[in-house]
Parts: C-alpha cells; sequence; structure tokens
C-alpha cells in the first residue's frame, strides 16, 4: 500500500467535521431566534427519538466496516466483496428499524412530535446509501470533503429562505434530512471505479453481522449519554425549552471537539494497517502523539469554552437562551475527557480487535449515566444532564487508561500534559479580566479568542513543547527543501538557455 499522509488526511476529515457542525453553527443564531428555544427543543428531542432508530439501522456498522475495508487496501477484488456484503446486510436493519418507526408514527405514540418523526424517515433511508466507510477505509477523505461543502452550504442557503417562523420547525427539520440522503446518494458517484463487479452467489453477507453486533453494543451504549439525556429531559420536565438550552450548549462545545476527535477516525485505518503488518510499536508512537495532540489542543479550548460563554451566548444564541451559559462552562471538560477515551478506544481498542474491552468501558459508563440522570434531571434539569454526562465520559476514560496500562505509560500521559497547562492557564491569566468585563458583542468575542490564540501559542514556544517543536522543525525542512529545488530549477534553466545560445552561435558561425 502506498504510504497515505495521516496529516492530509487528518485536514481532510476536520473539515468534513467541520462541516457538519460549523455550517449549523452559522445558522443558530437565525436559528434560535426564529424558533425559539421552544422550536429549537421539539427539533433535538424529535432528533434524539429518531437517533435511536438510525443507531439501529447502522447496527455498528460505520467502524466495523471501515477496519474491515482497511484491512484489504492492497486487494481490490476482497474489498469489493466486503463492500457490496456490507451493504446488502445492513439493508436488513434499515428496513427493520424504517418499519417501527412507521408503525409507531402511524399509532400516533409520538403524540406532537409525529410530523417531525415520519419526516425522519428520510434519515433511515439515508443510512442504506451510506458508503463514507469505503473512502474512510481507503483513508481518501477528499471527496467526502467536497460533496459535503458543496450540499450544506445549499442547505444552508435554504434554512435562510424558507424558515421564516416558530411553525417551520418541520421545515428545518426536512432541510436537513433531505441534506443527509443527497450527500450519500453523491458518494455513489465516485464507487465505479473503486470496486469491481462481483457475482452475488460469491457474496455473504450475513457473515459480518456478527462483528457489526459486536460493535452495536458500545454504539448503542454511547447513545444513552449522547442521546439519552436530550429523551430524558423532554420526557421529565416537559420543557421543550429545557432540551433548546441544552441543544445549543452542546453543540458549541461538540465544535470545540472537533477538531481532536476527527483524528481518531483516520488514525482507524492507518492503526488497523500497522498491527496488519505486526508494526506494534509504530501503533503506541501513534497513541502518544494522538494523546499528546489532546492535550496540545484540548486544554486551551476547555479553558476558552469557559471564559468565552459568557461574552458569546448574549449575541450569539439571543437573550432568550442566557441559561446556555452555565451548561457550556459545565460541559466544556469533554473536550480532553472525550478527546483522550477517544485516542485510547478508536485508535488502540478497536484497531487491536478488542472489541470486548471497548465495549465494557462505554457500557459502564453508559449505565451510570442512565442511573445518574433520572434523579438529577428531575432535580436541576438540563444542568443536571450536563453533569450526568462528564461524570459519566469521565469513567468511560478512567476505565480505557486502566485497559491500557500495559500498552501505554499513565505517567509519560501526563506528563505530555505539564506544558500545554501551564500555557493554558498563563492565557487564562490574560483572557479572564477580557471576559468579565468586555460587554457581549461579536467583536469583543473575537478580541477575547485572538488574545487567546496568542498568548497560548506565544507561551507554548517559550516552553518549547515536544511536539509543537517537531511540526515546526518538519516546516522548516519542508521549506528549506522547496527553496533548495525552486533554486536548481532556476539554475538549470539558466543552464539550457547558455545552452541554446552557445548552440545558435555555431550555427551563426556556420552561416
Amino acid at each position: 500500500m502506498s504510504q497515505k499522509s495521516i496529516k492530509k488526511n487528518y485536514i481532510y476529515n476536520v473539515i468534513y467535521q467541520l462541516l457538519i457542525i460549523i455550517i449549523p453553527i452559522i445558522v443558530t443564531p437565525y436559528i434560535s431566534r426564529t424558533l425559539d428555544p421552544e422550536g429549537v427543543g421539539q427539533y433535538s428531542f424529535s432528533l434524539a427519538l429518531i437517533t435511536y432508530f438510525t443507531i439501529f439501522a447502522s447496527l455498528g456498522f460505520g467502524t466495523y466496516a471501515q477496519r474491515e475495508i482497511a484491512k484489504h487496501q492492497d486487494d481490490k477484488e476482497q474489498q469489493s466483496i466486503v463492500f457490496w456484503e456490507i451493504f446488502f446486510c445492513r439493508l436488513i436493519s434499515v428496513f427493520l428499524s424504517l418499519a417501527v418507526n412507521l408503525v409507531l408514527a402511524f399509532c400516533g405514540v409520538y403524540g406532537k412530535y409525529t410530523q417531525l418523526m415520519f419526516l425522519f424517515c428520510i434519515n433511515i433511508i439515508a443510512i442504506a446509501f451510506d458508503i463514507g466507510f469505503f473512502f474512510a477505509g481507503n483513508e481518501e477523505f477528499g471527496k467526502l470533503v467536497f460533496i459535503n461543502l458543496i450540499l450544506r452550504v445549499l442547505g444552508t442557503i435554504g434554512i435562510f429562505v424558507f424558515v421564516k417562523k416558530p411553525q417551520d420547525v418541520w421545515i428545518y427539520a426536512l432541510l436537513n434530512s433531505l441534506l443527509s440522503i443527497i450527500a450519500n446518494l453523491s458518494i455513489w458517484l465516485f464507487i465505479r471505479k473503486k470496486v469491481v463487479k462481483i457475482k452475488f452467489n460469491k457474496l455473504r453477507p450475513l457473515r459480518h453481522l456478527r462483528g457489526a453486533l459486536r460493535l452495536f453494543i458500545p454504539t448503542l451504549a454511547v447513545s444513552i449519554y449522547t442521546v439519552l439525556d436530550k429523551t430524558l429531559i423532554g420526557v421529565i420536565t416537559h420543557s421543550d425549552a429545557e432540551n433548546g438550552f441544552y441543544e445549543q450548549a452542546e453543540k458549541i462545545v461538540k465544535m470545540s471537539m472537533t477538531v481532536i476527535t476527527c483524528l481518531g477516525t483516520v488514525m482507524i485505518p492507518r492503526n488497523s494497517y500497522e498491527l496488519g503488518r505486526g508494526n506494534i510499536e509504530q501503533v503506541r508512537i501513534n497513541n502518544y502523539n494522538a494523546l499528546h495532540f489532546v492535550w496540545l489542543l484540548g486544554m486551551p479550548l476547555m479553558f476558552g469554552n469557559i471564559f468565552v460563554a459568557r461574552n458569546l451566548v448574549p449575541w450569539f444564541l439571543g437573550e432568550n437562551f442566557m441559561s446556555s451559559i452555565s451548561l457550556i462552562q459545565i460541559l466544556a471538560p469533554l473536550v480532553l475527557i472525550i478527546g483522550i477515551s477517544n485516542v485510547i478506544g478508536l485508535q488502540y481498542l478497536l484497531p487491536c480487535h478488542k472489541d470486548r474491552q471497548f465495549t465494557f468501558a462505554i457500557t459502564a459508563g453508559a449505565v451510570i449515566n442512565l442511573i445518574m440522570n433520572i434523579p438529577l434531571i428531575y432535580y436541576f434539569g438540563s444542568f443536571g444532564a450536563s453533569l450526568s454526562t462528564i461524570i459519566a465520559e469521565l469513567i468511560v476514560t478512567t476505565i480505557m487508561l486502566i485497559m491500557v496500562a500495559k500498552h501505554l505509560n499513565f505517567g509519560k500521559i501526563i506528563l505530555l500534559s505539564c506544558k500545554p497547562l501551564l500555557a493554558s492557564l498563563i492565557m487564562c491569566v490574560a483572557i479572564y479580566p477580557l471576559s468579565y468585563f468586555l460587554t457581549p458583542s461579536i467583536l469583543h468575542t473575537l478580541i477575547i479568542v485572538v488574545v487567546g490564540v496568542i498568548v497560548y501559542g506565544l507561551a507554548i514556544l517559550i516552553l518549547r513543547d515536544s511536539l509543537v517543536m517537531s511540526i515546526l522543525h518538519v516546516w522548516k525542512f519542508k521549506l528549506r527543501t522547496m527553496k533548495t529545488a525552486k533554486t536548481e530549477s532556476v539554475e538549470k534553466t539558466v543552464s539550457v538557455g547558455k545552452s541554446e545560445n552557445t548552440d545558435a552561435d555555431v550555427i551563426d558561425q556556420l552561416d
């Protein structure tokens, strides 16, 4: 297999994940004011309900399929067999999931959310055509980014054009659902040259069911503390507004998480490939570098969320969403906590086929989150849901760290955090007065962010963080190489020019 650039794929994946989150963030101020907290809450609650069906429709095939495709990067025919087997096998779970949701909707189980649940059937159907796993498994993220860039821009324009009043929640839901299925269908335009035709009698789709089900359990468990919290907020508090506050706060924090967690998607196929070749030490090096990366970006992002929230929310979400300020500050540590568990779970446990350990950690966190959610949401609403989420994620990360104690040195992991932590504390000293005294506005939020970035950047350079120094050294070497190549090219051109002139002089003399 030709060596594929982790950095290049990481950048592609950052863009891809940011598109999923940033573009909705662009329209958030408009949606927050147009739909109000109640409308945002209705959308959030309905989306949480349909997520259970899309999870069952996916049936753990996302990570499993990407891993299986990555194993056969050097064998096009075998990749094609795996691709078609997974595609047909997943159709079964999609059909069952869609059928159950339609039955419940026709029976009126969803009450006032029935219309939205009918529209969200599109999300379930979209799962059947999602073949992003094939390109992710081959470490090719460029095409996914290209398609999503175009469609997300068009979807954003559609929201501003068609969503005009609180009653337009269904239009907002329809636009987002259509965006998902069109994006998945568009990817098929690039698959023709990637796979070969396989006779149906050579396919054994059901052989993948066991592996997918093994990863379905942790996927379902994850949903308990990423989706169930919104479901319980709606069921226990009977308040769409509480769901609205929580939805927008979580959306802002998740945007910060994206630049960190998307590294896991890039590293799954890379580490799976290295393990297949027996390069265990390279996987360990990759894990340490990834954890260092999490500390390096996660620390300032966590503190940044805490200090910027007070200035950001009033102008960004509107005065009706002031309750989201404290929720953002509570959820801010998720950037670090999930970043670490993402590295250990997705970049080591899954590539090493330690699915049971991964499942145990996720399930343990989910059970604890479920137990804590009920009383905390009952007494504290969305505030309690935020506390429960933090504790659950912390437990998951702790369990995973214990599981990889023989593979990764815990002391070394903590040591990697020292310089980013110190630089982040210096940043906090600089931005705290600004966040306290500056009035909420776009300009003042930008000032706080820019000052934070500059102070943190200078601090981490002065402290000479090893990963940063390594990256700068590589860039310096590349610039020097490019400069040398350019100089040699110019000298060669001049040399050729001189040769041509000499030949011309000879011809003139002969004439």
